[in-house]
């Protein structure tokens, strides 16, 4: 089996002096097997279409082959070209698309996550070596593109965010979905005697069925879930999710890492010591 060593940028964001360092490393991820780190096998649950929103006439272009197009075009002095200053989102979608199923030539984004669990795992494992007797240490995980992939929800609808779907999959069975190296990074805190926390910006109705599809993917024995419940729903992610950690630390625990994909998982006082930034080039939430 042919072995391909990616070099990626990995953030991990420590905190000294109440102040929050972002380290960026550039590390090898050596000896990953691309057959292994694959996108999931989705599967179309019954009444749903798995066909992309925008018609498809005919095979979809590859994103070289799109940029070739517009170049060549553009190089015709018959043409007359209007100035783009941003990139189109069509090819933007079709390179989202390619990273996100590891195709094309624009890295993967499985491989990438997996090696920053990998970091976060390495931390883990220095951090719990500076236990104090009588400490309560504790884990934070964000759920959505954290701890569980809603993958395939995304891919169905040609990863544009449709609330009314999106919301619908969350609650469903399918959406057991774990993202492997932040389960490998609960249960190496479980065995080592962590409570293990997760916060999310789903709403409170949701917490039955998430709790549920967080047992299924394999997160078990873990501390506490938070939803945004009441007043909660109209705060800043920023202030929810602080909020949530001060209650944990105010319950006498030390918050060694916080891992979410968005900076708001991660940013606001109280912070963890060691707060881990995944990849997610799907969406942003502020």
């Amino acid at each position: 089996m042919r072995m391909r060593r990616l070099r990626r940028r990995g953030e991990l964001s420590a905190v000294g002096a109440g102040v929050l360092r972002v380290v960026s490393v550039v590390a090898l991820a050596g000896g990953v097997c691309l057959a292994q780190i694959v996108p999931p096998v989705c599967a179309v649950p019954a009444g749903k279409q798995a066909a992309s929103l925008r018609p498809q006439v005919g095979p979809r272009p590859t994103v070289e082959a799109a940029v070739a197009t517009a170049e060549t075009a553009a190089a015709d002095p018959t043409m007359v070209v209007a100035a783009e200053p941003m990139e189109n989102f069509g090819v933007a979608r079709y390179r989202l698309s390619d990273y996100a199923d590891c195709v094309g030539t624009g890295g993967c984004y499985w491989a990438d996550l997996d090696a920053q669990a990998k970091r976060a795992e390495a931390e883990l494992k220095r951090l719990i070596a500076t236990e104090k007797a009588g400490e309560k240490l504790a884990l934070v995980l964000d759920i959505d593109e954290t701890s569980l992939t809603n993958y395939c929800e995304m891919k169905r609808e040609d990863y544009g965010f449709i609330s009314v779907p999106f919301n619908e999959w969350a609650v469903s069975a399918e959406a057991d979905m774990a993202i492997p190296g932040t389960l490998r990074l609960f249960n190496e805190a479980r065995g080592a005697g962590l409570e293990v926390f997760f916060i999310t910006g789903r709403p409170g109705e949701q917490k039955a069925a998430t709790a549920r599809n967080l047992e299924a993917a394999g997160y078990r024995g873990w501390k506490g879930l938070a939803l945004r419940e009441g007043p909660e729903k109209t705060m800043a992610t920023v202030a929810y999710k602080s909020e949530e950690r001060r209650k944990i630390v105010d319950a006498g625990y030390r918050i060694v890492m916080s891992v979410g994909d968005q900076w708001s998982d991660l940013n606001g006082e109280p912070r963890a010591e060691i707060s881990v930034k995944l990849p997610n080039p799907f969406y942003y939430l502020p």
